[in-house]
């Protein structure tokens, strides 16, 4: 029978610069529609522009008064999105970890009664990206690896079938604990073969092979000790 489905879109980068970097670029954009004509500059957005006429479009846009609003950039920023993980299920496996990780997916279940946060993955960073391991998330309450909360309250069971199940490649989705049947929100993705995590963690899922390129890409900002060298998080999630 086919598996449920869930997907995780993952955003690269830091979104308060992007945010930044989008309004300089929008002013470029609105400045040249109205003002390039008169300056010889004709174009929509600054990637009409040679070289040159990017040059000139900084340098008169600094002595105008539509300076005023604030900085441009003449380069778009480079999007966030990484692209999506769509994950196939273990529901026969591991029904009551699945049914745990699809509830925080698409947030159903709204706040916790006790944290008062948001039981979703929506927002959610991988706190850790070890090399040639796991990039963890999924701690939905204090976001840094210190907290986390499944639907069912603290902490639930591991499900025997899920234990036997293998992380033997890049792609893994797996609950991450603190010990036997200690799940609770959070989780991981292996970036390699993991076998010292097999009969220790419960395998929840696995993404789809054409979806592999953005574990590498999350990938790319590990470090040996864990700490991501760009902020990688959950910009959005649901199911399929």
């Amino acid at each position: 029978e086919m598996s449920s489905k869930c997907f995780l879109d993952i955003s690269i980068g830091d979104p308060d610069k992007y945010a930044e970097e989008l309004a300089q670029y929008t002013r470029a954009c609105k400045f040249l529609k109205q003002s390039g004509a008169q300056y010889g500059l004709s174009g929509v957005t600054p990637a009409d522009l040679d070289d040159a006429g990017r040059e000139l479009l900084n340098e008169v846009y600094s002595s105008d008064p539509a300076a005023a609003e604030g900085p441009i950039r003449v380069a778009e920023p480079a999007s966030l999105h990484a692209g999506k993980l769509i994950i196939d299920l273990c529901d026969n496996e591991a029904p009551k970890a699945v049914a745990n990780f699809k509830a925080l997916c698409t947030g159903e279940k709204g706040l916790s009664k006790e944290s008062k946060k948001p039981l979703h993955f929506k927002g959610c960073p991988f706190h850790r990206i070890q090399s040639g391991f796991v990039a963890q998330g999924g701690d939905v309450t204090r976001f840094d690896g210190s907290g986390g909360e499944s639907i069912y309250g603290k902490k639930f069971n591991d499900e025997k079938d899920a234990l036997k199940l293998k992380h033997d490649g890049p792609g893994v989705i797996s609950m991450a604990n603190s010990g036997k049947n200690s799940n609770s929100s959070q989780f991981f993705v292996t970036l390699d073969k993991t076998p010292q995590c097999d009969g220790k963690h419960v395998v929840v899922g696995r993404v789809q092979p054409e979806c592999l390129p953005v574990v590498a890409a999350m990938a790319a900002c590990a470090s040996p000790d864990g700490t991501p060298t760009a902020k990688v998080c959950v910009a959005d999630c649901g199911l399929l």
